[in-house]
């Protein structure tokens, strides 16, 4: 074998491997696209039909208070993340809220509380 052919067949298992490597990539960002655009559907339809409530979240002495972020009205207010769920629950049994806008750092906090209890959840479900 010359050198020729060793670098001939080198070069065409690489352009192989960019070329499998591309495929892949471009199939992953498809799937991902098509369950975006799913969800994003979803969530619109909800929205519409008025089972799903935008809220944006003000703080002011350390509790937060929730209005539909659509509407402007009021939707419940709480201590914590846990408060506001039982609250929006009672008032709304049949509706699912989701944090949508308002104090910078009161969404900030809300979401890092909702992402603690997610967590403690799954470790409740895997070590009962």
């Amino acid at each position: 074998m010359n050198l020729e052919t060793i670098l001939t067949a080198m070069f065409t298992g690489v352009g192989f491997g960019v070329i499998v490597f591309l495929l892949f990539v471009w199939a992953v960002s498809r799937r991902l696209r098509i369950r975006f655009e799913s969800e994003l559907s979803t969530t619109m339809k909800n929205l519409a039909q008025e089972r799903l409530i935008a809220l944006t979240v003000e703080i002011d002495n350390h509790q937060y208070f929730c209005y539909n972020a659509l509407t402007k009205d009021f939707v419940c207010q709480g201590y914590s993340l846990k408060e506001i769920i039982e609250k929006f629950r009672l008032r709304y049994p049949h509706k699912a809220a989701a944090i949508y806008d308002g104090d910078e750092t009161a969404v900030k906090t809300l979401r890092n509380q909702m992402k603690d209890m997610e967590e403690q959840s799954h470790y409740e479900i895997m070590h009962p």
